[in-house]
């Protein structure tokens, strides 16, 4: 009974202790949650704490000599750690949380603190590549990456302000209350910016394509709003960039982007890290990547950070789309080049995958737009050439038949593992077809056969993959990890028949060449921020470069078989310190080591830039590198289509391009206005042109008897006014620019200008909103192509009718180009469903504009006709979203 009675007593004591101990507990947690409201004006400290610790019965612990700030601050619902940290904010001391307790205390040394963020759309959800992170009272600032993550290190103060900006987004500003906030990440959502008008009346345009940085010689260009911009078939991407000033306009209205004097070639592109070849659709016309699928694209003109290298011209680096993190979306579109569309999934709110694919309409009998550039481009071929002489005289005539088609498509997925771990994959995948069928008649004095039949078939494949792996550890330091793989093959197939005439037995000649050239590269890239207004960058890279180039003839009775491979190792490092002397000087330096198997040589490429800010209003900037190429486009004469441009890497002989680069600037601010002049200046070496085919039929590389050495020189100055707000904004921009080249074996050793040069150039963009339309109209005006005269040249005999230049290579110049062109465009909503349409209408007046000279040697002597560009062209495009 004793027992019974102890045990019963002893269970009822259990849960006794239980229900204090669990009383105690929630009483703690309700403490911890407690919210407060106060509300100071200019209250000494010590009465603020005494006033707490009466009202709220708070435990606040604070020495005698406390220094008796005022305070005035205001806090409604607030938790204490958040109202303790706001009443210290405008003074020296810190706190320490003892259970209960908080002990102000008075620091041994002066405190820094640090703030970690990302900067996303407020709509979508989807990260901000670039985005402006700055903090005014302090002049500290951040760029965020390619995943939106910034952060900020060594802030003095207890108490700021955080300004994100990007283009195209309204500024959103935060308040910072350390050390509370230092354990916050910072979520900074930015609202797209609204367009909004009255309906009988012009209103302010907030369309903003392009801001200038702090790094010399770099714009940021966002494609949000490219759409509105006037285009020639297609929303381009590269043919808006060649608004900007320092990128020359396409040749013939190509999308090929010549920067600051440099071919294309020499322009390193890469799509989240993985540097891509083939850049273009339709013969280079179009831009080989859908803008609906970039974010954010970085132009690289002057001073090129040492973690770039490979090329010696620029950097273009471009950000895909991440997509909506929120909610499931999908886009429609279509022109008269193409259709697409965009699908947009989130995954379990840590990730998100998006698709955009596009594909071009058919050739024939669709879009007369689409006809034109086909007969535009491809009106230089060989065999077209031969078309041109046909004489009904001689009896002769031909026939000639295309269709060409191009398709694209980006796939990008990314998932935030972790709190500090996230990972990308990016796939793109490109694909052109062209196919020819050509009939001769009468024309065996230069083809061997009366009649023959010419089948040509061209695929052109770009396929990529890029993998990232982002890790931001903690405030001040993270890495990133990217591992790529790029393949471009190029198959040409030709099949040429002859038909029996006058007792001649047929026959049947083919011919097959294929290319295939491969990147592999593998990153390893680290930030430290821990040293006071200094940033410190590092990275090991690893390039394996693959090529192989096969040609296999047959004429019925024998078979000629060439196969080339090349293969290459590039080994890189660097290291750069980005810092900020003062409020004024800014210093980046840097230095780029690279190994080169093929030439078994250490390339030393350093890199240095400077910025000072003589006032709030006016800047200057200096920078100048050393930049090496290792790979290189090549261009035979005597192929058609897209075998025109193959890639070849360094070696023993074909030799590894070097270029020093000078860069000045100055840039004013003045209220909406921005003026910029920059002087630029590259010293090239080891520049190469080859003759006659690259391969031979033995096999070998090309050997020194075709291949010229020389160097290049370009030089040039670029002018922009811009205005940033109004009724109505815009830029007008000037370029001069001259690249001339000098090869000893070459025009008699005299030194002459590029093919590509153009000296002057002057670009306006003009950009407003009237009657809830959005209107864009540009003019542009460059000097004419260059070009030899006729009789400066000959045709080498059995040479397959090539044109070798004697002399006075480029002395002439065709007359000016100038065209004006607009776009009108709307947006409107339907329910949940978003339409987009416009129209724009290039070279409005219809300008006979000159291209370039055509030179047929298949006439009795050699001729020379003008070529023109297009004349008033329009295009209507839509785009449905939901």
């Amino acid at each position: 009974m004793t027992y019974a009675l102890s045990s019963n007593l002893n269970n009822h004591f259990q849960k006794y202790l239980f229900f204090i101990l669990f009383s105690l507990g929630m009483l703690s947690n309700v403490s911890a949650e407690k919210k407060i409201t106060f509300e100071y004006n200019n209250l000494p400290l010590r009465k603020v704490f005494l006033e707490l610790i009466e009202k709220h019965n708070l435990s606040i612990i604070f020495p005698e000599n406390i220094p008796n700030s005022l305070i005035t601050e205001s806090c409604e619902q607030c938790s204490i750690k958040e109202a303790i940290s706001l009443i210290l904010s405008s003074t020296p001391l810190i706190y320490q949380k003892t259970n209960s307790q908080y002990i102000i205390v008075l620091p041994s040394e002066k405190n820094h603190f640090s703030v970690s963020g990302i900067a996303s759309d407020e709509i979508t959800g989807e990260p901000i590549p670039y985005a402006n992170v700055f903090i005014p009272k302090l002049n500290l600032g951040d760029i965020s990456n390619h995943n939106g993550i910034f952060s900020i290190s060594n802030i003095s103060e207890k108490s700021c302000t955080l300004v994100v900006s990007y283009i195209g987004y309204e500024t959103n500003s935060i308040n910072l209350t350390f050390p509370i906030d230092e354990k916050n990440f910072q979520n900074v959502s930015l609202l797209p910016t609204i367009l909004l008008s009255r309906e009988i009346s012009i209103t302010g345009s907030t369309r903003q394509f392009m801001e200038q940085t702090n790094n010399p010689g770099q714009i940021s260009f966002s494609p949000r709003h490219i759409s509105t911009l006037p285009n020639l078939g297609e929303v381009d991407i590269f043919r808006s960039l060649q608004f900007l000033p320092g990128i020359q306009l396409g040749l013939g209205g190509t999308s090929n982007l010549y920067i600051r004097g440099g071919p294309p070639d020499q322009n390193l592109i890469m799509l989240d890290g993985m540097p891509i070849y083939q850049t273009g659709h339709m013969f280079g016309f179009i831009s080989g990547i859908s803008a609906d699928a970039i974010k954010d694209i970085q132009v690289y003109k002057g001073g090129i950070p040492a973690k770039y290298g490979g090329r010696v011209s620029s950097v273009i680096e471009l950000s895909s789309r991440s997509g909506n993190n929120s909610s499931a979306h999908g886009a429609i579109y279509g022109n008269l080049m193409s259709q697409g569309l965009t699908l947009e999934f989130p995954i379990f709110k840590r990730g998100n995958w998006i698709l955009n694919f596009r594909k071009s309409n058919p050739s024939t009998n669709y879009s007369k737009l689409y006809i034109s550039i086909q007969e535009y481009i491809t009106g230089d071929d060989k065999f077209n050439l031969l078309s041109e002489t046909a004489n009904n005289i001689n009896n002769q005539n031909s026939t000639y038949d295309i269709k060409s088609s191009y398709q694209d498509m980006i796939n990008r997925f990314s998932f935030l593992v972790s709190p500090i771990h996230r990972f990308t994959v990016t796939h793109l995948n490109g694909f052109d077809q062209i196919l020819e069928d050509r009939d001769y008649f009468g024309f065996n004095s230069i083809l061997g056969d009366d009649t023959i039949n010419i089948k040509l078939n061209t695929n052109l494949t770009g396929n990529g993959y890029v993998f990232n792996w982002s890790s931001k550890w903690n405030h001040v330091y993270n890495s990133h990890f990217v591992f790529s793989k790029y393949l471009l093959k190029t198959k040409y197939s030709s099949v040429q028949s002859s038909l029996p005439y006058e007792n001649l037995s047929s026959n049947t000649n083919t011919a097959e060449q294929n290319n295939i050239f491969i990147d592999r590269s593998i990153k390893f890239h680290h930030e430290y921020k821990g040293l006071k207004n200094r940033k410190l960058s590092s990275g090991i890279e690893q390039t394996y470069l693959d090529v192989n180039f096969q040609r296999k003839d047959e004429d019925g009775t024998t078979n000629n078989l060439s196969n080339v491979t090349q293969n290459g190792f590039l080994h890189s490092f660097f290291v750069e310190d980005n810092w900020k002397i003062n409020t004024n000087l800014k210093i980046k330096s840097g230095l780029r080591i690279s190994y080169y198997n093929n030439n078994h040589k250490f390339h030393n490429e350093p890199r240095f830039a400077m910025m000072y800010a003589i006032s709030s209003t006016t800047s200057l900037e200096v920078a100048l590198g050393k930049h090496y190429q290792f790979v290189h486009q090549i261009t035979e004469n005597n192929n058609t289509r897209h075998t025109q441009n193959i890639w070849l890497i360094s070696s023993d002989i074909i030799p590894s391009i070097s270029s020093n680069n000078y860069h000045f600037g100055l840039n004013l601010e003045k209220n909406n206005y921005h003026f910029s002049m920059s002087i630029y200046k590259r010293i090239m070496q080891n520049v190469f042109q080859l003759q006659n085919h690259v391969i031979s039929t033995n096999n070998e590389y090309p050997s020194h008897t075709n291949l010229f050495l020389g160097s290049g020189d370009k030089q040039g100055l670029e002018l922009i006014l811009r205005k940033k707000t109004g009724p109505l904004t815009g830029w007008i921009s000037y370029n001069l620019n001259q690249t001339k080249y000098n090869f000893p074996d070459l025009n008699n050793g005299d030194t002459y200008l590029a093919d590509y040069n153009r000296t002057n150039e002057i670009k306006t963009v003009i950009i407003a909103k009237i009657w809830g339309m959005d209107l864009t109209a540009n003019w542009v005006y460059c000097s004419g192509g260059l070009y030899t005269d006729k009789n400066d040249m000959y045709i080498e005999s059995g040479s397959g009718y090539e044109i070798i230049t004697i002399n006075n290579r480029n002395k002439y110049k065709l007359p000016p180009i100038h065209h004006l062109d607009i776009n009108i465009s709307r947006s409107f909503k339907i329910l949940t469903t978003k339409i987009d349409i416009g129209c724009s209408i290039y070279n409005i007046y219809d300008k006979k504009n000159i291209s370039h000279k055509r030179y047929n040697p298949y006439t009795s002597e050699l001729s020379a006709t003008n070529v023109s560009m297009f004349g008033i062209t329009p295009n209507a495009y839509i785009k449905i979203s939901i």
